[in-house]
């Protein structure tokens, strides 16, 4: 498989709504043909984008991985062509995880992920589950947290020390923390050398008295090399940014000079060789099999 050099990503801003999954889903619909009108062939969508996180109704609304939320994806994912992410509320047994799917172009499940970290009101309702992982695709080394994981740069170290080069986060944070996960983002894609692409939730839960924070981003590094040298020079970190409307939000991703700065730096391979890199990753094992493949 020959590495690709560039990469067009769209991340969708969606107006998430409580009890009105039927609507959501359209707009969804309607805003991943308009990322494809802009060829895009990565579309991320916001945690919980078809529920919202709807804690007194978690095991109510949440469902298995696969099922219909996944299905809807695989659809949509074959019929443009695309790779598609997404957050939802999966249904495990008696546990309920906030959880990411990566979808391949064929509609077959790439990977999934469970949010690591709950916070505390959520842990009534929610369950936390480390076990983030690098998946190997043709548009590149691809890794899933989900949201308020962002704010925990232990969780995304794994990754950075399997080489992630794209790291998708969809979320649905609050309205107050704006600024400073706006911050971490920044921080993220600098310590780990990676594109950062942060699909947030806008809106309201009229029901909760809570307004979602937006902020779509696509961000990457500070740091970038020389085209014909091996001298670190600077770049502008934010690509693409909105703020708490409903849009689309898209920008392509440099791989090709990406790898020439991984390869440059010494971060990586002083990381792995640490006693803390390593405690972290062997933190950071998933705990089992999670259901991949055809779901047709």
């Amino acid at each position: 498989m020959t590495p690709r050099r560039r990469l067009r990503a769209g991340l969708i801003q969606l107006s998430v709504a409580t009890n009105r999954t039927a609507d959501n889903l359209r707009r969804a619909d309607a805003l991943i043909r308009e990322a494809v009108d802009d060829g895009c062939e990565l579309v991320v969508l916001p945690e919980a984008f078809a529920t919202a996180l709807n804690l007194p109704k978690s095991h109510e609304v949440a469902e298995p991985v696969p099922g219909p939320v996944t299905r809807w994806l695989a659809e949509r994912a074959r019929q443009h062509r695309i790779w598609l992410a997404a957050g939802l509320l999966e249904r495990n047994g008696e546990q309920v995880h906030s959880s990411a799917v990566l979808v391949r172009d064929d509609g077959s499940i790439a990977d999934v992920y469970r949010r690591t970290v709950v916070y505390d009101l959520e842990a009534h309702f929610l369950t936390g589950e480390p076990g983030a992982r690098v998946v190997d695709t043709p548009l590149g080394r691809i890794g899933l947290v989900i949201g308020y994981d962002i704010q925990f740069p232990e969780v995304l170290r794994a990754l950075f020390a399997d080489g992630v080069e794209i790291l998708l986060c969809p979320s649905i944070l609050l309205r107050p923390f704006a600024d400073p996960v706006r911050q971490m983002l920044l921080a993220r894609a600098a310590e780990n050398c990676a594109y950062v692409l942060f699909a947030g939730a806008t809106g309201e839960n009229t029901l909760a008295g809570l307004t979602y924070m937006g902020r779509t981003a696509i961000v990457r590094s500070p740091m970038a090399i020389g085209a014909y040298s091996r001298d670190f020079r600077r770049q502008e970190s934010v690509l693409a940014e909105a703020d708490r409307e409903e849009c689309v939000v898209s920008a392509d991703l440099d791989l090709h000079e990406l790898r020439r700065m991984q390869a440059a730096a010494p971060f990586l391979a002083d990381f792995r060789r640490s006693p803390l890199g390593q405690a972290l990753v062997a933190a950071s094992v998933r705990p089992g099999n999670l259901p991949l493949g055809d779901i047709r």
